[in-house]
């Protein structure tokens, strides 16, 4: 019984990082979105952004775990400190006012340099995930799958209705994160 609920408790880690990352894709697919791009398009920057997605969470786990075998358990303290920032970053950031883009997302570098600025922020989410004592390879594939569909859904969705959206997806995204940091470390202290 206690394995059960042990597994439940991964489960439930691993669905709420994938649909936090998720999220935030999501907010800048539809910003892209609103450009209105064709399958073909739509899969490669799906495949773009999952991928960057997942890099990032490797380089960034690599440096969590070593961070813990460095520090350790005040690398556990600072990884939450760190989820806990990004996801109000993110959420700050939501506010913002963004001019238009100047470059094609869909393709090229501009589809690098969005694929590179939507994934930072998982590069932070790798670097906690050793504190969070989540199985890697069930994230990353939980990770890739939220990510693409995530993101052509969220083209889609821009297509239709523009940026309105896109500001409370990066929103909720944070709200995600912070929420994750705050019951992690709440889980810690108990």
């Amino acid at each position: 019984m206690i394995g059960l609920h042990h597994d439940l408790v991964v489960l439930g880690k691993v669905l709420a990082v994938a649909f936090a990352v998720g999220l935030d894709v999501l907010a800048l697919s539809i910003g892209v979105g609103v450009a209105r791009l064709g399958v073909r398009a739509s899969f490669r920057v799906g495949t773009a952004f999952a991928t960057s997605e997942i890099a990032m969470q490797l380089i960034g786990y690599r440096l969590g775990a070593s961070a813990n075998q460095m520090l350790g358990e005040v690398a556990d303290d600072l990884s939450l400190a760190l989820l806990l920032l990004i996801g109000c970053v993110m959420i700050l950031k939501s506010f913002e006012y963004l001019p238009e883009e100047h470059f094609d997302t869909a393709k090229g570098a501009g589809l690098l340099l969005a694929s590179l600025s939507i994934s930072l922020d998982s590069l932070g989410v790798g670097v906690a995930l050793p504190a969070l004592r989540i199985p890697l390879v069930p994230l990353l594939l939980t990770v890739s799958i939220t990510t693409t569909s995530f993101t052509l859904i969220g083209l889609a969705f821009g297509a239709r209705l523009g940026e309105r959206y896109e500001r409370d997806a990066e929103r909720g995204a944070g709200l995600v994160l912070v929420l994750l940091a705050s019951s992690f470390a709440l889980e810690r202290l108990v």
